[in-house]
């Protein structure tokens, strides 16, 4: 490879855009348009082409005073850097390529902009470029890099949903069979009112306040989901009392855990845990290969998704700012 081959597209088409997230090893639902649209921020795509063909790309978040945005945006975990897939390749040939691609890429955006932060996927694992930016001149800037996880359930390790049942926590399939004996209903919604409420709840339970803006973006992103078809969300009824609502996500490649709330005086129910694994058999039906939890990252909650037996994934986010002072 050589850099002279290397193209920058700084405004790339939506719908060439959306393609190649779709083929992209890295590419999530996250980096789609249409839920990039749902934000309410501006945004710019850019790629990288290399003899005519797209082989790196990323998205920038913009507030509206055109300032980059810090990663990762609220209810945007992976906002990072997606490559083409190579996975035809050997190992050192990919290894090295990428590194090579990747490098350039990285200082091509220092270049245009003052700061870059990006949430990157977990299946972007090799982040050397950007702890190695600088390596003999740190006096110049180098980039802050943070560790985060998430949990990925591989479906395909598994023949059928009632296979899957058997490989959880056990204490998850009690649930499951109280919020049955309790006739626990579930249903498809388009209410996102109760989806608010209840994770409303959530927020009130945390001691979270201030969530106006938040509580907008959460009704932002289901309502464009559920419009564009990206999403489903389905709420757990006792009688005619909604206790539990989940959303999730779909692109081509998985599902993702993306909002739940639920009643506190029905927390005992089962009715969570009957909602969720109702979700993921979805995921088992519409033949996809994967779950995400969307992060692992608090004691509680974490250990709550990780007993749906998802493998435990690292991600990272890097920070770069050409303000020499910020993370002294």
């Amino acid at each position: 490879m050589n850099t002279k081959d290397f193209v920058i597209n700084w405004q790339e088409i939506a719908n060439i855009w959306d393609d190649f997230v779709e083929e992209s090893p890295q590419g999530t639902v996250f980096a789609k348009t249409e839920f990039l649209n749902s934000l309410g921020v501006p945004f710019q795509i850019i790629t990288v082409y290399f003899r005519h063909k797209i082989v790196a790309g990323t998205v920038i978040l913009f507030s509206e005073d055109c300032k980059t945005l810090p990663a990762p945006f609220p209810f945007t975990p992976y906002q990072g850097l997606l490559l083409a897939d190579n996975f035809a390749k050997t190992d050192h040939k990919r290894n090295c390529e990428e590194f090579f691609i990747v490098t350039w890429f990285v200082e091509q955006l220092i270049e245009k902009f003052d700061k870059i932060s990006l949430a990157h996927s977990w299946q972007l694992q090799d982040i050397r470029p950007f702890q190695w930016y600088n390596y003999h001149t740190p006096e110049k800037g180098k980039f802050e890099v943070q560790l985060r996880y998430t949990g990925i359930l591989k479906l395909t390790k598994f023949d059928s949903f009632d296979f899957y049942l058997s490989c959880i926590r056990a204490v998850r399939r009690q649930e499951m069979r109280k919020a049955i004996k309790n006739k626990l209903s579930i249903q498809v919604s388009e209410n996102i009112h109760i989806l608010d409420k209840l994770h409303r709840e959530v927020w009130a339970r945390q001691g979270i306040e201030n969530i106006e803006k938040e509580s907008y973006l959460l009704k932002a992103i289901t309502e464009k989901s559920l419009a564009k078809g990206f999403g489903i969300l389905k709420v757990c009824y006792l009688d005619t009392i909604p206790i539990s609502a989940i959303l999730f996500l779909f692109d081509r490649k998985r599902g993702y855990y993306m909002f739940a709330g639920n009643n506190s005086e029905y927390r005992e129910s089962g009715g969570s845990t009957f909602l969720l694994l109702d979700l993921i058999e979805d995921c088992f039906k519409r033949n996809l290969q994967e779950v995400d939890f969307v992060g692992v990252n608090s004691p509680n909650r974490g250990d709550y998704k990780l007993s749906f037996n998802p493998e435990i994934k690292p991600y990272f986010i890097t920070d770069f700012n050409t303000n020499l002072n910020l993370y002294k």
